[in-house]
């Protein structure tokens, strides 16, 4: 099991800060809801809208009050009209896509003007990272292969995780301008682990790790909350 409290925190410390009563929200790769509701509830939306290509997920997002959409962000159409939401999210989503660019023309074709556009992501840039180049290791957090699995020092395997590509902070704001938006606000959170206690050196790889995530550039996870401007 994950301990995601430090995800969480972030979003909602930013939502608190940012964004208030909204209309409408659109969560994009919502999964089966259980995020989507929580940000649904610290912005008071009245509609609450969930993309994902998982039916199932869907199912369950239904089931917690999210209105579900089956759609492919790759390459399908939102099917919402221009400038339909006041709050869109995508959390952990960018880096699974072959075709970003498809879904940030989406974003912005259905965000109203200075509506927010909140998105986060692992970071190609984090301080682990950097570490692990030097060394002569790949980054963490893209896939070398569909099977193969790269050992890393102190016992770390890589996971097929799907992710297409990576983006440091630098760049993740110069592509969300690319595309008509404007940063607000940048921050970081520590990697996702596992809720087991963890002991010797990799204990302190993750006090590390909380204590780098200060710096949003060097964290493990980026959380950018945007404004469409263009």
């Amino acid at each position: 099991m994950n301990d995601y409290s430090s995800k969480i925190s972030a979003v909602l410390k930013m939502i608190a800060k940012h964004v208030h009563k909204v209309r409408s929200y659109l969560d994009l790769g919502c999964s089966d809801g259980s995020l989507t509701i929580l940000v649904a509830r610290a912005v008071n939306a009245d509609r609450v809208f969930g993309i994902d290509v998982d039916s199932r997920a869907l199912q369950e997002a239904f089931r917690k009050g999210v209105r579900p959409v089956l759609c492919d962000l790759n390459t399908d159409s939102f099917p919402f009209c221009d400038e339909e939401f006041d709050f869109i999210t995508a959390f952990d989503v960018i880096e699974h896509l072959s075709n970003p660019d498809h879904m940030l023309r989406e974003v912005h074709r259905c965000l109203r003007k200075d509506g927010f556009f909140l998105l986060s992501t692992p970071n190609a840039a984090s301080w682990y990272n950097r570490a692990l180049l030097l060394l002569g290791h790949p980054t963490l957090g893209i896939d070398l292969s569909s099977e193969y699995r790269y050992r890393y020092p102190l016992g770390v395997t890589s996971t097929i995780s799907g992710h297409r590509r990576l983006y440091s902070l630098k760049a993740l704001k110069d592509l969300l301008s690319f595309h008509g938006f404007e940063t607000i606000s940048s921050k970081g959170y520590a990697q996702v682990w596992s809720k087991t206690r963890p002991i010797g050196l990799l204990g302190l790889v993750r006090r590390l790790d909380k204590a780098l995530a200060k710096r949003a550039s060097l964290a493990a996870n980026l959380l950018v909350l945007a404004k469409k401007v263009a």
